[in-house]
């Protein structure tokens, strides 16, 4: 099964159009200062890439882009740190026909092509499937940990659209299974904290992240997302304590 997975936090609803790239340089009202390339700005936001990663920011959390002061809409910051996998393109060669003689290897391969297609529906279905077909713990944690990325990905619209928070649930409760065989998965703690992060529960979210800090190596890719998403939740936390 592929594990290269990363975050996801706060969904964004957005008019996306073309709009040219260049640097910015964002002083936030905290103090904080953040340079990046302008991907995106409307009259409530801004969005730019920072090492790569999409950062959202509502105007009235910032004091000035390039010392031009900004004026608040009254919208509190929202940030959103995207998956690699989730925006990746759909591998061809992992759609393979799936029957009842089908391995659980194979399951994988089409459970992949679902998240990538965000056809999460069928992504879990497979998944449930798997689950008995095998008796193997660390395939059955490896087969939760996808679960929990699923729900994760599922929830996010769910949650957003009238805060029914079930499958964030099943995302905790999948991601639990999975630490339970291997606790030091960072990418199910990530889960959890990501799903805290969605949720606002900036304590939780923030004890999550800092798990899954411990179990990733500072020279793997996603250290960076990782570092970011604990760091913001951080400063969220401030906000209302």
């Amino acid at each position: 099964m592929n594990k290269r997975r990363s975050i996801i936090l706060i969904a964004v609803v957005f008019l996306c159009f073309p709009i040219k790239t260049f640097a910015e340089t964002i002083i936030l009202k905290s103090g904080k200062s953040v340079e990046g390339k302008l991907i995106e700005k409307t009259d409530k936001y801004i969005k730019i890439d920072f090492l790569g990663v999409p950062l959202t920011y509502f105007f009235d959390e910032v004091e000035s882009i390039d010392g031009k002061p900004v004026y608040a809409s009254g919208k509190s910051v929202t940030i959103e740190i995207l998956n690699p996998e989730y925006a990746k393109l759909p591998d061809m060669k992992n759609n393979i026909e799936i029957n009842s003689e089908s391995t659980v290897e194979e399951i994988f391969k089409k459970v992949t092509y679902y998240y990538s297609t965000h056809d999460f529906d069928k992504a879990i279905e497979l998944c449930k499937l798997a689950l008995q077909k095998t008796d193997d713990r660390n395939l059955i944690a490896e087969i939760n940990f996808s679960l929990s990325s699923n729900y994760l990905e599922k929830g996010i619209e769910a949650y957003n659209r009238n805060k029914d928070d079930s499958f964030y649930k099943l995302s905790i409760q999948s991601a639990k299974k999975c630490l339970e065989v291997m606790p030091d998965s960072w990418q199910a703690l990530a889960n959890i904290g990501s799903v805290y992060t969605n949720m606002r529960d900036w304590k939780q979210a923030l004890f999550y992240i800092s798990e899954a800090e411990k179990y990733l190596n500072k020279n793997d890719p996603n250290y960076a997302a990782l570092e970011i998403h604990r760091n913001l939740v951080e400063e969220m936390s401030k906000k209302i304590n």
